[in-house]
């Protein structure tokens, strides 16, 4: 919104990847600074895309939901006590699917990596 000459935003995003975190802790160590940085990264966006500086230019936004590997590897944890959880109320838990102890699920997440 500009105003008496000037231009103010609020601005908020999730810290849900790296970039974000990234962008996020640098905001947070700028301080009052910030509209400097922004101001300056964005003229250089804006000259590497002069596209966008077109009125009629259609921007696309695709979000996608990234997930940090711990916050995935967490999730599986959980997903996989869970299941266990049941499996071991029931009986299937003598399955051979089913993993019997903590060192199966780490072996799982270990495995987990080479989709990361």
């Amino acid at each position: 919104m500009r105003r008496n000459g000037k231009y103010r935003f609020t601005l908020q995003f999730p810290a849900d990847t790296e970039e974000q975190i990234q962008a996020g802790e640098l905001l947070e160590r700028l301080g009052n600074k910030k509209s400097a940085v922004l101001v300056a990264a964005l003229c250089e966006y804006l000259q590497a895309h002069p596209a966008l500086q077109n009125p009629a230019c259609k921007i696309e936004l695709k979000a996608t939901h990234s997930y940090l590997s711990e916050a995935l590897a967490e999730l599986v944890r959980e997903m996989v006590g869970e299941q266990l959880a049941q499996a071991s109320g029931t009986g299937a838990q003598e399955s051979p699917n089913v993993p019997q102890t903590g060192s199966d699920v780490a072996e799982m997440l270990e495995n987990l990596e080479m989709f990361l």
